[in-house]
This record gives C-alpha cells, structure tokens and sequence, in this order.
C-alpha cells in the first residue's frame, strides 16, 4: 500500500501508534493488577506521579514504534490478504454486495434510457438513488469483480488504489514513489493525516482483540468471575473500530485520487515525457510507464520530450555580439 515511514514523534504517530498503544498497556496493567499483582491502591499513590508517567509514556511509544513495525501486516490481514486468513470466509458477503449494488445501478440505468428514449422526463427520486449508486460503486468498490477483496476495508482501499488506472492508465503501486517527489510538502501533510485516522482505528481494532484475549485468559487461569459485560463492551468497541476503519480509508482514498488527477502532470514534466495531444494518447503514454515500471522494460518507456534548439546564429550577429 501507499505507506511511508511516519516521524515517530509527530502529531500522526501520535494519533494512529501511541494513542493505540497507551490505551492497551493502561488497560492491561489494570488487568493484571487486577487479577496478578493486586496490588493496594494505597500504595500507587505513593509512587511519584512524573515516573509513572514517564514510564507509561515510554512505553506506549515503544508499544507504538510495534504497531508501526507490524502495520503493514495488519493491514493486509484486515484486508483479507494471506492464504490462511480467515477473513477469507466473508468473501461472498462481498461479491453479493457489489452484485447486487451493480444490478440495481445497471437497471436504473435501462429505465433512464428508456425514458430518454421515449421522450419522457426522468423521475428525479430514481436519479438521486443511481447517483448515490454510482458513487458507491466508485467508493467502496474497484472497477470490476475480479479486483474484489473478502472485506469492506479492503475494497475501500482497493477503490482508490485502482483509480488512476481506470482514469489514466497510470498504475498506482509503483507510480506512487514517484509521484510523492513532485507533490508539495503540505500535500503529503493532509494525505498523512487522513492516513493517521484510518491507523488509529486499524489499531484500535486490534488493541480491543488483544484485550479480550488476554481478559478472558487472566479470568480462566486464575479462576475468576468473567464480566460478560465487559465481554459485550469490547467485542462493541472491536466491532466499530473496522467500520470507522473503512470509513476513514474513504475519506484517505479522496486525497490520494486527488493527488493524481492534480500532480500526475507535473511527474510527466520531470520525467521529461513528451506532452499528449489527447486523453487517449495520455492513457496510452502511462499505460506504458507503468508496465515498464513493473517488468523494468525499458522499450516500454514512453518517448521522451523534443528539445528545441536555438537558432543558428549568422557570422554577423557573432561578429557584433562580440563586440558590444
């Protein structure tokens, strides 16, 4: 995916990696204080408050320097990625969703041409309904069936990843580097803060996973009362955490195609690419790029720009420059 290696003291890191990562090690040392250590209340009052603080604060970074590490990895799983993933089961749920959304967009769009056809006035309920269809489609799903992944996060993603594809020709996955050199720095600034809001929810899906399995095995090893509440609660808050996920990766997936729709031309200019004349000839151009790009086929390199050179000087006009 489009990632890139984040500050690790910056307000992204920050909002998607530490504030995760602080949440699940506060949470887990009341649990185990809870049913380990037991230790009095009394007696936490008495420590200093700046080193509790400080050590809390260390190690949710390094806590959150892990979710970083391995956060391309939970991506893909929640993607559906990976041989044994068992998000893999959910696969039909989403093929019948798009099917059915597709269906429905397809027969709107017969009853439109009939009624073009016939000269009558399309009912503008129906149009509002095949436009939000349309959208639809564009956002949380990609361009055809066979792209399709078993999740709804990973269809948001793959809406956007192949966007300038299907518009230009131009594969995002390894013209995305390439891109990021021409985009301006307070560009990349707004994608990497739509980013860090689909990192928080990503990790705060996991963060309540891990908390449940650790809850219920602190509660079975030392034969505790389980709290079906708090049982509920997370699996609530688990729950959420990949819905907002998805919803974020749209809001993501806005920066990201504006990015190739404003700058794809100037990474034309650097790469000293010969100017289209027309879109056909432009979808062509970055269709080539792009597959030289994956296969390291250099005749597929589009043509470079004609330099212009300056007009010959006469013998004259040398003469008199010299002199003046």
């Amino acid at each position: 995916m489009f990632s890139e290696l984040p500050k690790l003291f910056d307000r992204n890191f920050a909002i998607g990696f530490f504030l995760p990562a602080a949440i699940l090690i506060s949470i887990s040392a009341l649990l185990l204080n809870q049913y380990i250590f037991t230790i009095d209340a009394s007696n936490i009052l008495k420590f200093d408050y700046l080193i509790t603080t400080t050590v809390l604060g260390l190690l949710s970074w390094v806590g959150g320097i892990v979710l970083l590490a391995v956060n391309r990895d939970i991506y893909r799983f929640m993607e559906g990625y990976g041989i044994y993933n068992p998000l893999k089961l959910f696969g039909w749920f989403e093929k019948r969703r798009y099917r059915n959304t597709l269906k429905e967009f397809e027969e709107l769009e017969r009853k439109y041409q009939a009624c073009m056809a016939a000269g009558d006035e399309f009912p503008l309920k129906l149009e509002d309904k095949q436009s939000r269809l349309a959208v639809r489609l564009a956002d949380e799903f990609p361009d055809k069936e066979e792209s399709l992944l078993p999740t709804p996060f990973g269809n948001a993603l793959r809406s956007f990843e192949t966007f300038p594809l299907v518009m230009y020709g131009l594969d995002s996955i390894p013209a995305w580097g390439r891109l990021l050199a021409v985009v301006p720095n307070e560009y990349i600034e707004l994608i990497n803060g739509a980013r860090a809001h689909v990192d928080f929810w990503v990790n705060f899906g996991l963060v309540f996973v891990l908390l449940q399995i650790e809850y219920v095995g602190l509660v079975f090893s030392t034969g505790g009362q389980l709290n079906w509440w708090i049982v509920g609660l997370w699996a609530v808050l688990g729950t959420i955490a990949p819905l907002r996920a998805t919803s974020s990766a749209r809001s993501w997936g806005h920066f990201v195609k504006s990015a190739f729709d404003v700058f794809s031309p100037k990474l034309r200019e650097a790469l000293g690419i010969e100017q289209p004349k027309n879109r056909q000839e432009e979808f062509e151009q970055w269709q080539n790029y792009s597959r030289a790009l994956i296969y390291r086929s250099r005749d597929e390199l589009p043509e470079l720009k004609k330099q212009s050179c300056p007009p010959k000087e006469s013998l004259r006009e040398r003469f008199f420059k010299k002199i003046w």
